[in-house]
């Protein structure tokens, strides 16, 4: 005689013994008057399973389960419950199922349990759209499980019904967000180089044919909800465009015209990721839009797309007269530098003479720029152009000259970087950065003193032993110069610099008689090993 106390599991294990019929009305005896929940859950799995065993049992555990689904409180309970109509695999069980979703839960075990038994039973068009639909989900594991779900569906299929989604249903914009991520993760999953389509044309060719027809509507989605600043979506929409390639270019110039702000400032920004050469003449237009969201997305894409053209209309934003542009608009400012420095970059045959033509006109705010410029490009036929900027007498100008000279690293501009250091008139500022420079151009040449230039090694010595002297002779520079004196003599002093040091580590700034003396332990230390 069988023990009425028995544990649902037990009455599982023994289902043969004690017959499937008697097994499930225990079951659900169990179901209906227990009063320990977890051995009513217990009881709800196992119902699940035995009906596993006997098809004709199907109909009345789903009856159970279902009751207990639409009527009961518990969370725990509720999900023991959709889990186990999951299991069933019973179609009817789809509705109860879906009908839990249009409920607006807010519980996110409750829709997991749902979701996951919805896709055991049937995994079709409808239920995937249901997946879809919880794309949006603020819980971070809860979106990510519904992700890897769409995922492993076969790509043709999910891509249409994302794509469709996305153009005919009334999302949110962050809802769709999250659709065109999923679209383009699974895109690039399969696709080697966006460079090379051959093999995602011939496995999924309907993918690329259903991108044709409808990119218009896809563009037009895409241009509403685009956020530069999320770089999973950028890359996602970039992926997505680029397989439709250059038949896109049209539909996104013309983009570029409308009128709505948004509209236009995601179209100019897909322009410069897709370097569409025919949106030029536009983004050139868009220079001096009256929203300057739209400016500064049009200097960027024409950095991005490297149009030599566009050189000479962004200069000429800067050639103006106005004192304020530099702190006004110091975000148009950078990008300038940027856009033109890219298109240089990219353009590596190319001439500078609208950089030098520039550099004649009387404007400080604009040769400070191009020295910038200039020093990022990195010519040594830049060379003469800077030295020339070191005689201007705007502090910026000369600063960013400096630099500029110091990352060219030619030897031949030491003399005049050491005329700007010992120049009375020179202000600290500029001082300090020809020190750095001068600095950068030994780092940069110093390998070959050891190679025996014996040319090279006397033009160094005697910048050495000018270096010296000036900080041995000027106690009263400002201590930021001496720094940057005695961070040059301890790298590339010898035992000559030490008397310029001693008097330094008595100076009155305690930073400097610090450094100092650091210097003349590394110097000495350095010797050291040279004797031995």
């Amino acid at each position: 005689m069988l023990d009425p106390k028995l544990q649902p599991k037990e009455i599982f294990e023994k289902r043969a013994e004690i017959g499937l019929d008697n097994s499930v009305k225990m079951l659900t005896e169990i179901i209906d008057k227990e009063k320990d929940n977890s051995k009513r859950k217990g009881a709800i799995k196992y119902l699940g399973l035995v009906s596993q065993d006997t098809p004709s049992l199907k109909k009345e555990c789903f009856s159970t389960l279902e009751n207990i689904l639409i009527s009961e409180d518990g969370i725990e309970i509720k999900c023991e419950a959709a889990k186990a109509l999951g299991k069933i695999k019973y179609d009817k069980a789809l509705k109860p199922l879906k009908w839990i979703l249009n409920q607006e839960l807010n519980n996110i075990d409750i829709k997991r349990s749902v979701l996951k038994a919805i896709k055991k039973i049937r995994f079709e068009e409808e239920e995937i759209r249901l997946f879809v639909k919880e794309l949006d989900s603020e819980n971070v594991p809860f979106q990510d499980f519904i992700k890897n779900q769409l995922l492993a569906l076969e790509p043709e299929k999910l891509i249409y019904i994302l794509f469709d989604s996305l153009v005919k249903e009334n999302f949110s914009d962050n809802h769709k967000k999250e659709i065109i991520k999923v679209i383009g993760y699974e895109l690039s999953s399969f696709i080697i180089s966006l460079d090379d389509l051959s093999y995602l044309k011939i496995k999924y060719p309907n993918v690329i044919s259903y991108l044709s027809k409808n990119k218009s509507n896809i563009l037009d989605e895409i241009t509403h909800i685009l956020k530069e600043e999320d770089t999973d979506l950028m890359d996602s929409i970039i992926t997505i465009l680029k397989l439709l390639g250059r038949e896109i270019d049209t539909d996104i110039v013309k983009l570029i015209l409308n009128d709505d702000f948004i509209v236009k400032k995601n179209a100019i920004i897909i322009s410069g990721k897709l370097k569409v050469a025919d949106a030029v003449d536009l983004l050139i237009l868009n220079l001096d839009s009256i929203y300057n969201e739209v400016s500064l997305a049009s200097i960027e894409a024409l950095g991005e797309i490297g149009d030599l053209s566009a050189v000479p209309d962004l200069l000429d934003i800067l050639n103006i007269e106005d004192i304020s542009f530099e702190y006004t608009d110091i975000d148009m400012k950078f990008q300038i530098i940027d856009a033109v420095k890219s298109i240089y970059l990219n353009n590596k045959g190319a001439g500078y003479d609208h950089l030098y033509s520039y550099l004649k006109k009387e404007n400080d705010t604009i040769r400070e720029i191009l020295a910038f410029i200039l020093g990022e490009i990195g010519k040594k036929e830049f060379l003469n152009p800077l030295i020339e900027l070191l005689k201007v007498r705007n502090v910026d100008v000369k600063k960013n000259a400096a630099i500029a000279l110091g990352k060219l690293g030619e030897i031949e501009s030491i003399e005049h970087l050491t005329n700007v250091l010992v120049d009375p008139n020179s202000y600290w500022l500029i001082k300090k950065v020809a020190t750095d420079a001068i600095f950068n151009i030994f780092h940069k040449n110093w390998y070959r003193v050891k190679e025996d230039e014996k040319e090279l090694k006397r033009i160094l010595n005697k910048s050495i032993a000018l270096l010296i002297e000036y900080l041995k002779n000027n106690e009263n520079e400002d201590f930021k110069v001496k720094l940057s004196l005695i961070k040059f003599l301890e790298t590339y002093g010898d035992e000559k610099a030490l008397s310029a040091l001693l008097k330094r580590v008595n100076d009155f700034h305690r930073v400097v008689r610090i450094h100092a003396s650091n210097a003349i332990k590394k110097i000495e230390e350095r010797l050291e090993l040279e004797n031995n």
